[in-house]
């Protein structure tokens, strides 16, 4: 026991000048930043060309996915049910249309789209009902047996749908970029048995696969990472959330001026850092407390006394890097590469106690935060008005 507590003790000292080291690495004096040229420097295209939603499609769908895809669900209905399914291109384009239709115009159930009475007509006269659901049961994308078994070194979590993975992501990525982006995540529903199922209990879809996302503020995605679980990938010692974000934003333009936002799960002081020095990309995001690399703020007690739209800040000479601590209703921590408190604006809020709105002072990095943090969310929007919400049947 003795050799134990002493073990623990040793640990404890070594980890306490571990931290005090990293913390002497960042000086915090208490002034804004300087003024420093971080205009954009790149354009958005002008494409005269008005190009159709089949266009678009076909910019990440190609031909040579669609004979994939063909070639594919017509093997899977042989292996399963010794079935000539006779699936074509121009029968699985059909397919796909029918799909798109029903996530505009949404039924409870598949067999309403055929039934008398409510009967729809782009869809029914399209494909008849048993054919549709024929190929919802037998489509595929890849050949099972390449699959390397679980277990084995090689296991692919995302095999069944990589192929299609890759290049979806490959043609995002060929998008042109605009200057205000975020990351955050998203959740594709699903409540079925999968080894990387994920419960996020803020988001509007609580269940499903958890999708680390790079979006415009215009809610145009721009890069994604499906997330498989812990062991997935590596993490480096600057942890998950920064790994995350340099591997997001990998195909940025460098130094072109960006404006990149984060919530408090990515960001960190070594990471606005990073991506200013390396990349070119100044950024904002909410902090943890605990990740603020030595700098010391006013207490939570003495802001609460001061009253809502009370201000803190520090600033680091040598990385530019600012912190702010603004108390709303609670107290937020915020650290920002370009931005600081000035210039205050005012913002409205409610008051509980007097029951109706109040103005309150806002700093400019609470400001930029919540104006262009929403990109990811305005993804999501987009997504739920056209989502299919209606499962097949295996």
């Amino acid at each position: 026991m003795t050799v134990l507590y002493y073990s623990h003790h040793l640990i404890f000292k070594l980890a306490k000048k571990k931290v005090a080291k990293e913390a002497k690495q960042y000086k915090w004096i208490k002034t804004e930043p300087e003024p420093r040229n971080i205009t954009w420097k790149g354009s958005m295209p002008h494409n005269d060309e008005v190009q159709t939603p089949l266009d678009l499609f076909r910019m990440f769908i190609t031909e040579d996915i669609l004979s994939n895809i063909v070639d594919q669900t017509n093997l899977n209905a042989m292996r399963k049910k010794n079935l000539a399914l006779k699936l074509s291109l121009e029968e699985l384009c059909r397919f796909l249309g029918v799909q798109m239709l029903m996530s505009i115009l949404k039924l409870p159930a598949i067999r309403m789209y055929w039934e008398n009475g409510i009967r729809y007509s782009p869809v029914a006269d399209t494909m008849s009902r048993d054919r549709f659901i024929s190929l919802r049961s037998f489509f595929h994308i890849c050949d099972d047996t390449l699959m390397i078994p679980k277990g084995e070194v090689g296991h692919d979590k995302l095999f069944k749908i990589r192929r299609l993975y890759d290049v979806f992501r490959e043609y995002l990525k060929k998008i042109d970029p605009e200057e205000i982006q975020s990351i955050d995540e998203q959740m594709i529903p699903f409540k079925g048995t999968i080894g990387f199922r994920q419960y996020l209990k803020d988001k509007p879809h609580s269940w499903g696969v958890k999708v680390f996302t790079r979006a415009g503020i215009s809610g145009i995605v721009y890069d994604i990472e499906i997330y498989t679980g812990k062991g997935a990938v590596e993490i480096s010692e600057l942890g998950q959330g920064t790994d995350v974000v340099l591997r997001l934003v990998e195909n940025l333009p460098r130094f072109m001026n960006f404006k990149l936002f984060f919530d408090s799960f990515y960001t960190g002081i070594d990471l606005i850092h990073k991506l200013r020095v390396e990349y070119g990309i100044e950024s904002s995001g909410t902090i943890r407390s605990n990740r603020m690399r030595g700098a010391v703020l006013d207490t939570d007690a003495n802001m609460k006394k001061k009253g809502r739209g009370s201000v803190d800040f520090r600033f680091e000479r040598h990385s530019e890097i600012s912190v702010v601590k603004w108390y709303d209703n609670k107290p937020v921590h915020l650290a920002s590469s370009y931005c600081a408190v000035t210039p205050i604006d005012k913002c409205q809020r409610w008051d509980g106690t007097t029951r109706k709105y109040v103005e309150v002072d806002r700093p400019r990095i609470v400001r930029d935060y919540n104006k262009s943090m929403g990109g990811v969310d305005l993804a999501d929007m987009f997504l739920e008005l056209y989502r299919t919400d209606i499962c097949s049947k295996k």
